[in-house]
């Protein structure tokens, strides 16, 4: 009896465990709702007894007690009591946001926390803080590893250049990068066209790790463009205007008409001229004191040209509305924009109906619209289309030799303010013959060139997902077509009278005495560009899939473009690209990328390739030695990558394996009557085994984050080594008489790092700030190039970096006829004190062309760098940014020139050396031979700008709600409001382009003060 007691009761207490076990379903969601796979769920209590979650966050658990812990990376822990509940959905809330965040790599997205590669980005909510015209001015000091000159601010021509890590090349354009926008290709000149209205994001990629996958078009980086998508909820309308004023940063500053004469005068007489024959009636005592006391400005004008063509202010307007919103199956984004920039030119009076000022006027229009069609396929259409006008004026001038580009030619000896008049006493317009033509009236009758161009985008996906094969895969294809237009008018004139006062009389002698009359206008017929048209056809089966703490992902990727204009040759486009991925907990991380593929540019042996890359990283901070001992930094990882990829970028012919043969002015006579008849000459020969460039690349970063995430840190080292360079040969001897092709042998090492530290701060609700800093340097040298061995050692290029400047190395000045006697001996010119004095770098006792070496910097700067900050309080936010440049060079020798075509006395000519300043002169005597390249003109070309302010304040909630709108914001911003450098006296802006003449020939660069209003319904 007492053993059938005892088994009834073990039965009953069985019974009872058995029904205390229950099997818990849930999913686990973030707080958008979308799905987090891989996190851990565990009962509580009893933490050997756990799951985890799959793609969909979905779980299932057999368990006995009645709460569970849920956890997973970059999230709270949730501890969550389940009651009698058998399912249920956990949401779990960031510990950091920015672990959570998702960045764009080629083809497909990746958190943060799991991405291997090299990667920046920047929000399309931060680019829209600039009033910049141009996406590429509104990057700069934004992102590490952005390299960027501006050198013009012409409305619709002021997009700087952009280089990701520095120049790897020195073959013509091969450092421009790749432009991706939702996963299609657009060409490099469409980025300054599109509306940062329109941006969500902007990656740039930098290493193998993330460029590999786009194989032969990736060496140069890659700048990937995602653009808004609308999301589920009512309709959201917001609409944006703004108004602003641009003005010149630096203009060149002259001297006045007296001062500069006086100058002139001292110049011709140490050159040993007449200063009465170089300058007639303008260097006598008697015309000089008229120039001072400005009695008689017919005979004697004193013309600032720059006021005499240029406004104070040129307007900017822009105006913005979008629209999204959608269900759960169908999402939209709709966008409308436009933007006015007009010139800095006067509106000068004319008789004439035309507007020959600068201008840009663009409209932006897209259209994003998701639909999913059921669960498993949604499709996207995104089509987007810009309408642009960019108007220059025609500034014609008829000199011998052709007209200086306009920027320079008022800036240059050709218009000093003594030259002539704007106009003369009886109202005509002055001019000398021989001499530059009247800017003033070139305004007034010259006329206009005008460019439209109409450029449409489509690009249709479909998605299908193929979980009835295996979960977490998928299909996807795209379409995209691309079609750009253009149509140029013209309504011209080459020239108009202009009059000069004949010395000693009142009479008025014509220029141009054969032209009796205004000639008329003349007008284009209206000339259409051959419309380029591209197709892109991509086909990507994507994986990725949870299996506990394993995640796995793949790709594999076929695309081809094909691209004409007009009736040229297409081009062809083929690849395959792949990616696998593994990491297990988030912890180890495996990928491997690669590329195959080719291009129609080169031969059939040569025409693919492949491009492969491995890269990995470790977070440290999940290993449990690390979490539990080191509270100060809760986040830390190491990655690293390294590859090859490509470059097809050719200059040129496009076929560089074919021969070119040019048909001949002149030809050959036959015939009793002999006429000319075409002839058929060799031109450059074919290289057959042409191929493109190949980089490989190595990195290696760590990602940290301390003070509860509050302070993160990236730190990359690249070292990028570019062979394989197409280069033209130095060693073949030119009395051969061949035209040789480029050749792969060209190498160059880049290598570098960057620095990128941000913090953000919630004080409190009411207050919130960020500090944001980042530093990229970047430094190449060339390893190879092919130059003769007989060149000296101190003039070769290899060895050196792409840009290198040559010239003297300047010892300061002769000081006296003894200095010069116990100086080496200057070879072909006679030197006197207050002249340059050079160094005898090879010690051969003379100075001469072989003294020559490599001096100051590169032109591209080697370091950029940028510091942020900013902060809101209720109702007003205020940020800036300083962004600047350094470690680069500019020669001002040609420049600073005077009495000839290239410059006019400045105030640095004040400074020249005389016997009596010889001791504190920071320029060479007037009238010398001191203007060889060299180390004495060379000038740091390193600034710092305040590159955008901004200052914004919304309306209080409640006012906004009784308008019965959601937000009103008015703010203020600004762009290269200040600039800091060492060229102010110089008159140069820091990143003018670096040629001997071209600091001063585009159009001025600007800053802007803008007012908007942005209002949201």
């Amino acid at each position: 009896m007492r053993k059938i007691i005892l088994i009834c009761f073990m039965l009953c207490l069985g019974t009872v465990a058995f029904a205390q076990q229950i099997v818990l379903s849930g999913r686990v969601t973030d707080k958008d709702g979308g799905p987090i796979p891989g996190a851990t769920i565990t009962e509580a209590g009893n933490e050997k007894n756990g799951t985890f979650s799959n793609n969909n966050g979905d779980f299932s658990l057999k368990m006995t007690g009645r709460q569970i812990k849920v956890s997973s990376i970059g999230y709270e822990v949730q501890i969550i009591s389940i009651g009698s509940k058998h399912s249920i959905v956990v949401t779990l809330l960031d510990n950091n946001s920015q672990m959570n965040e998702v960045v764009v790599v080629g083809f497909a997205k990746q958190k943060k926390i799991t991405n291997t590669g090299s990667i920046s980005t920047i929000s399309g909510k931060e680019l829209r803080q600039s009033p910049a015209a141009s996406i590429q001015n509104s990057l700069a000091g934004r992102l590490p590893g952005l390299f960027q000159q501006q050198t013009s601010g012409q409305p619709g021509k002021d997009a700087a250049n952009i280089y990701i890590r520095g120049v790897s090349s020195f073959a013509g354009n091969s450092s421009t990068p790749l432009v991706i926008v939702d996963d299609v290709e657009f060409q490099y000149a469409q980025l300054n066209q599109i509306d940062p209205n329109e941006v969500e994001s902007i990656s740039i990629l930098k290493d193998a790790a993330t460029t590999a996958i786009y194989g032969i078009k990736g060496a140069n980086g890659v700048i990937v463009i995602t653009t808004r998508r609308g999301k589920e909820g009512p309709a959201v309308i917001t609409f944006r205007t703004e108004a602003g004023v641009q003005m010149p940063t630096i203009l060149r500053k002259s001297l006045n008409s007296y001062q500069s004469l006086q100058l002139l005068k001292e110049q011709a007489v140490n050159s040993g001229q007449d200063p009465n024959i170089a300058y007639p009636g303008l260097v006598s005592d008697e015309a000089l004191e008229h120039f001072r006391l400005g009695d008689d400005p017919f005979r004697y004008p004193n013309v600032n040209w720059y006021d005499e063509v240029m406004k104070k202010t040129a307007v900017q307007l822009r105006n913005n509305i979008d629209i999204s919103g959608g269900t759960n199956s169908l999402r939209y984004f709709i966008s409308a924009g436009s933007i006015y920039q007009n010139g800095i030119l006067k509106d000068v009076k004319r008789k004439e109906d035309f507007d020959n000022n600068y201008f840009l006027k663009r409209y932006n229009i897209r259209s994003n619209v998701d639909l999913d069609v059921n669960k498993n396929l949604s499709l996207k259409l995104d089509l987007s289309t810009r309408f642009s006008e960019i108007n220059e004026p025609n500034l014609p001038d008829p000199m011998a030799g052709g007209a200086l580009p306009f920027w320079r030619r008022i800036s240059s000896g050709l218009l000093g303010p003594w030259v002539y008049p704007v106009r003369n006493a009886d109202g005509s317009y002055g001019g000398v013959r021989g001499g530059s033509l009247n800017p003033v009236g070139a305004l007034e009758y010259g006329g206009y060139k005008r460019n439209y161009s109409n450029d449409l985008n489509l690009n249709l996906s479909a998605t299908h997902k193929l979980n009835f094969i295996t979960e977490g895969l998928s299909l996807k294809g795209v379409l995209a077509y691309t079609n750009k237009s253009e149509f140029n008018r013209a309504l011209t004139r080459g020239r108009f009278p202009v009059y000069t006062l004949i010395p000693g009389t009142e009479t008025l002698d014509p220029v141009y005495p054969e032209l009796l009359r205004i000639e008329p206008l003349v007008r284009s017929n209206g000339e259409y560009e051959s419309p380029f048209r591209k197709l892109n056809f991509q086909a990507i089966l994507d994986y990725n899939r949870q299996f506990g703490q394993h995640n796995v992902y793949g790709l594999l990727l076929t695309n081809r473009t094909g691209d004409i204009k007009g009736s040229n040759a297409p081009g062809n486009f083929q690849g395959y690209a792949a990616r696998l991925g593994y990491n297990f907990k988030s912890r180890y991380l495996i990928e491997f990328n690669a590329g195959y593929n080719g291009s129609d540019r080169f031969k059939a042996k040569n025409r693919f390739g492949l491009f492969p890359a491995i890269s990995g990283g470790w977070n440290i901070s999940e290993e449990s030695f690390f979490r539990d001992n080191i509270k100060l930094i809760n986040y830390l990882k190491i990655r690293g990558s390294y590859g090859t990829v490509g470059s097809d970028v050719v200059e040129g012919n496009r076929y560089l394996y074919n021969e070119v043969y040019t048909v001949a002015s002149g030809g050959y006579y036959f015939g009793e009557s002999p006429t000319g008849q075409p002839r058929v000459t060799p031109g450059t020969l074919g290289n057959n085994d042409v191929r493109w460039e190949k980089e490989r690349k190595a990195n290696i970063g760590v990602d940290m984050k301390l003070f509860n995430s509050k302070l993160e840190i990236t730190a990359d080292y690249f070292d990028h080594l570019r062979y394989d360079i197409l280069t033209n040969r130095e060693t073949v001897p030119g009395y051969t008489g061949l035209s040789l092709p480029p050749v792969n042998l060209g190498r160059v090492s880049n290598k570098g790092f960057e620095l990128e530290v941000n913090h953000r701060n919630a004080v409190n609700d009411h207050f919130q700030y960020f500090i944001r800093a980042n530093a990229s340097f970047a430094r190449n040298k060339i390893l190879f190039r092919d130059e003769p061995d007989a060149v000296a050692a101190n003039l070769k290029k290899t060895g050196r970096p792409v840009g290198q400047l040559f010239g003297y190395v300047s010892e300061g000045f002769y000081y006296d006829e003894a200095d010069i006697t116990n100086s080496p001996k200057v070879l072909g010119k006679t030197v006197m004190p207050g002249d340059l004095k050079y160094k005898d770098v090879n010690g051969d006792g003379i100075i001469d062309g072989k003294d020559i070496t490599a001096i100051g910097k590169p032109e591209t700067p080697e370091l950029t760098y940028g510091f942020s900050a900013g902060f809101s309080y209720k109702d007003f936010d205020f940020s800036f940014l300083l962004q600047g440049a350094a470690r680069s060079s500019i020669s001002s020798n040609t420049l600073l020139q005077i009495g000839n075509v290239n410059g006019i006395p400045a105030a640095i000519h004040l400074k020249r050396w005389t016997p009596e300043t010889k001791d504190t002169a920071e320029y060479p005597r007037l009238g010398g031979v001191s203007f060889d390249a060299s180390t004495f003109w060379l000038r740091p070309a390193d600034y710092l700008r305040l590159k955008n302010v901004e200052l914004g304040y919304h309306l209080p909630k409640p006012f906004t709600q009784k308008l019965r709108l959601k937000d009103v914001r008015f703010y203020a911003n600004g762009l290269n409001l200040l600039t800091f450098n060492k060229l102010k006296i110089y008159d140069v802006d820091p990143e003018s382009k670096r040629g001997s003449v071209e600091a001063y020939q585009n159009y001025p660069q600007m800053k802007i003060v803008n007012f908007g209003l942005q209002v949201t319904f």
